[in-house]
């Protein structure tokens, strides 16, 4: 995936992310239920984010990261 495309992801990430931030804190009047899943959406945002950023230190660096379980040279 180029640069740009994970700069892309990175801000729809970051985006979705504030957004949904933002619903969860904002005053409602009581008894108000909300219809949108934010606290979900939230969820993916991070992970958008997180994945974007872990692409970005890869093709800035040129080293691919590694999990723990990773084997080989």
């Amino acid at each position: 995936m180029p640069l740009a495309w994970t700069l892309v992801m990175l801000a729809a990430g970051l985006t979705l992310g504030g957004f949904c931030l933002w619903h969860q804190r904002r005053p409602r009047p009581p008894g108000e239920v909300s219809i949108f899943p934010a606290t979900f959406l939230l969820g993916v945002g991070l992970i958008l984010t997180v994945v974007a950023l872990g692409h970005l230190v890869t093709l800035v660096t040129g080293v691919p990261l590694r999990g723990r379980l990773a084997t080989g040279p």
